[in-house]
């Protein structure tokens, strides 16, 4: 993805965070860029085109930052891979926060959307097709499940910490932390295990 490509498509999440499906509009994303009048345009023709763009763009981001993050952890045991969720979790629901906020916006506009439900299902899929294949290395004995249900957990809890908290980084790693550790240590195969740094 080009470079004023990769600009559009984090203002357009930006707007989405801050205003939501009925915001987006090709000004609004121009604006929270910084970038001049018909730049979005210029590279999303419609609407649907931008919104397109922007479940690649939070597909890409996933892929470049929090898979890998997993990825590093799970040859550590359930341990570490608890850790490394609890960090992932942590990081959705406070520095990464817009793009959450964003991609639950996509999520609600898709019950109504089939074009844009595909896209995200789609996207979903490549997610846990390497969420799969990591909790296979781990031994998971039904990988896709598991990797279904890691994520199912994971979304619940960074959504519920959106909506009621806790909001600090601390707090919300030590209540993330025990449900997590529960998902993973009941999946079968891959056995229970103290996170290293659990305190």
């Amino acid at each position: 993805m080009t470079g004023r490509r990769t600009e559009i498509l984090d203002g357009a999440l930006t707007v989405l965070a801050e205003q939501g499906m009925r915001g987006l509009t090709h000004r609004a994303v121009d604006a929270a860029a910084g970038l001049p009048a018909g730049s979005t345009s210029y590279y999303f023709r419609s609407r649907n085109a931008l919104v397109a763009g922007c479940v690649q763009r939070l597909l890409e981001r996933d892929l470049e930052e929090d898979v890998p993050a997993a990825e590093a952890a799970v040859a550590g045991g359930p341990g570490l891979l608890t850790e490394a969720l609890t960090a992932i979790g942590v990081r959705m629901a406070t520095t990464e926060r817009r793009r959450t906020l964003a991609r639950y916006e996509l999520s609600l506009a898709a019950v109504r959307d089939p074009a844009l439900r595909a896209e995200l299902v789609r996207g979903g899929d490549t997610i846990r097709a390497r969420g799969a294949a990591l909790l296979a290395g781990a031994g998971a004995e039904d990988p896709d499940g598991a990797a279904a249900e890691v994520a199912a957990v994971l979304d619940g809890l960074v959504y519920t910490a959106l909506v009621r908290g806790p909001a600090e980084p601390e707090a919300l790693a030590a209540w993330l932390r025990p449900a997590l550790r529960r998902v993973i240590g009941a999946l079968p195969g891959v056995g229970r295990g103290e996170p290293s740094t659990a305190r």
